[in-house]
């Protein structure tokens, strides 16, 4: 990474880090974008450079997290499934859902339906980029990886309000990232019965 990407990283970084610093202190929904210009020492411009919408501050590990989406899938080894990889995935991130600062990042949603709005389209975005990634890596009919697509998520939607619920009740630790793994482990068992029938679009011609 050149110098002047390094430079718009380091921006990107700090102005979603003003930003979190104002929404868990004094909610989402009463803090201006000007606030968290002011909080980052740059422009009310520049903060709409980076993030189209106030959300997309608060979201702004988004980006990042579709392309670790897209590396699970590609990136599987030889042997290894689609919901194995995508299983290894999300179990990886129950240390960070289970830590002691993720309760105040729940806790900001749970406050602002504003942000649960959002939250609800990036699990959309997550859908038809993981079905997009499906259908080039496995070679699926497009109807197919979205039904796939569709249902994986479902999964990583439902890890990621059981996180927000252990979170919001106080439980943190390794014994809640023992419970959402085990949580994780059930919903792949009931989930894979389902999709183990899938097969490659037939070739054209």
């Amino acid at each position: 990474m050149g110098l002047r990407e390094t430079k718009k990283l380091e921006t990107r970084r700090a102005i979603a880090a003003a930003g979190m610093r104002l929404f868990v202190t004094r909610g989402f929904d009463h803090v201006t974008v000007a606030e968290v210009a002011r909080e980052a020492g740059v422009s009310e411009k520049t903060v709409f450079n980076y993030f189209p919408t106030k959300e997309d501050i608060f979201f702004d590990e988004v980006p990042e997290r579709l392309e670790a989406l897209r590396d699970a899938v590609r990136g599987r080894k030889d042997g290894e499934s689609l919901i194995d990889a995508l299983h290894g995935l999300q179990a990886a991130e129950s240390t960070r859902l289970a830590s002691p600062g993720f309760a105040h990042f729940a806790r900001t949603i749970a406050e602002s339906p504003t942000l649960q709005a959002k939250g609800l389209d990036v699990m959309g975005q997550f859908t038809d980029h993981l079905a997009v990634t499906i259908r080039e890596e496995l070679g699926l009919h497009p109807a197919d990886a979205q039904i796939a697509a569709n249902l994986l998520m479902s999964v990583h939607w439902q890890f990621f309000r059981n996180a927000c619920d252990h979170a919001l009740a106080g439980r943190s630790g390794p014994a809640t990232v023992r419970r959402l793994r085990g949580e994780l482990d059930r919903a792949y068992r009931l989930l894979e019965h389902g999709l183990g029938g899938l097969e490659p679009a037939p070739s054209a011609g």
